[in-house]
């Protein structure tokens, strides 16, 4: 059954991208360049962490940044300026959580049903060089310059099914639609898993990049601490992800690196808003993520001890060059009034 209902769901994806291929449906551009950032899967492959990064990087450059975002969840409606870059002018709620984060790290952040209307009014308001659509694989409306797919390398797309079976968006072919691929989570796979990994996504004739992970410690929203204040204490993990699984494990290998044992783990849906919110008696610390903490009050963080991992993804300089390159290319330079 599963099985049908994805073979259905996929040909609803490929109608879906036809009707914008053959123009019935058209595309609005703005005129201003916009670099789509997103993937072929419903779970988390590191859009977020990836947006800042390279929102992070163009603005040193000296580059006015801009992120696009639908703000999944939010609490609001319309076209809504969440962040200029000095600024957050709007709650979690209703800018939405990933969002909400974008903008807490200095990036200007519109969010809008229309991410066309989005863009017009941060053009009017915030007068930026460049785009970043946020989660943008699949925003067929607005006109994208450059489509960068990020894959998961622990579960790759061509190893997933569609939605329902599995967790992908679109057909795996799809992959096509790239300009190029940044590959997440390489470090986690064996040798010979990278090694079969990266035979595999060479025979895709796409330029590629793998990112590099760091951990900065951990942080209450308030201060950072390093990761060996958990040694020996009885710990805790929840999270409101696409896959909690996931970022469990990542935490557990932690606690192998740090010396503290895992001892409950609560999974909570993706965009929990934790209203509603309970934790069990036991562990001394509970760890989390950043897009989670920064919805959690603050006395609730404090009373139970709460800790995000603060996490990055980068690349090396070398990669981020080449990168650029592909990014900039005649098309866009001329576009963004480039040397």
């Amino acid at each position: 059954m599963l099985y049908f209902i994805s073979k259905l769901y996929g040909l609803g994806a490929y109608l879906r991208r036809k009707l914008y291929d053959t123009g019935i449906k058209k595309q609005k551009k703005l005129n201003i360049p916009v670099i789509s950032v997103g993937n072929l899967s419903a779970g988390g492959t590191g859009k977020t962490p990836f947006t800042i990064f390279l929102a992070k990087k163009l603005q040193e450059k000296g580059y006015r940044v801009c992120v696009l975002s639908r703000g999944y969840r939010r609490k609001s409606r319309g076209t809504l300026l969440v962040g200029d870059g000095k600024n957050i002018l709007c709650s979690w709620e209703e800018a939405g959580d990933e969002p909400f984060l974008i903008a807490s790290e200095g990036i200007p952040v519109v969010v809008s049903e229309s991410r066309y209307e989005g863009g017009i009014r941060a053009i009017e308001s915030i007068k930026p060089d460049i785009f970043i659509l946020d989660d943008g694989f699949q925003h067929f409306q607005l006109y994208r310059d450059v489509n960068i797919l990020l894959i998961d390398a622990t579960k790759p797309f061509w190893k997933d099914s569609l939605l329902p079976a599995g967790l992908l968006r679109e057909p795996p072919e799809f992959y096509r639609y790239a300009d190029l691929f940044v590959v997440n989570r390489f470090s986690r796979l064996s040798q010979e898993e990278q090694k079969e990994f990266l035979s595999k996504i060479q025979s895709y004739k796409k330029p590629f990049f793998i990112t590099e992970e760091s951990i900065q410690g951990l942080t209450d929203r308030e201060s950072v601490y390093p990761l060996d204040i958990l040694t020996g204490k009885n710990t805790g993990v929840f999270s409101g992800l696409g896959n909690n699984t996931q970022f469990f494990q990542f935490v557990e290998n932690l606690g192998k690196k740090y010396g503290f044992d895992v001892a409950k783990k609560v999974s909570f849906p993706d965009h929990f808003d934790y209203r509603e919110f309970r934790l069990p008696e036991g562990p001394l610390y509970w760890i989390t993520t950043e897009k989670d903490i920064i919805k959690i009050p603050g006395s609730i963080i404090k009373g139970h001890n709460i800790l995000a991992v603060k996490y990055s993804l980068g690349l090396k300089e070398e990669d981020y060059r080449d990168l650029e390159k592909i990014i900039f290319s005649e098309k866009i330079k001329n576009k963004a009034g480039v040397d």
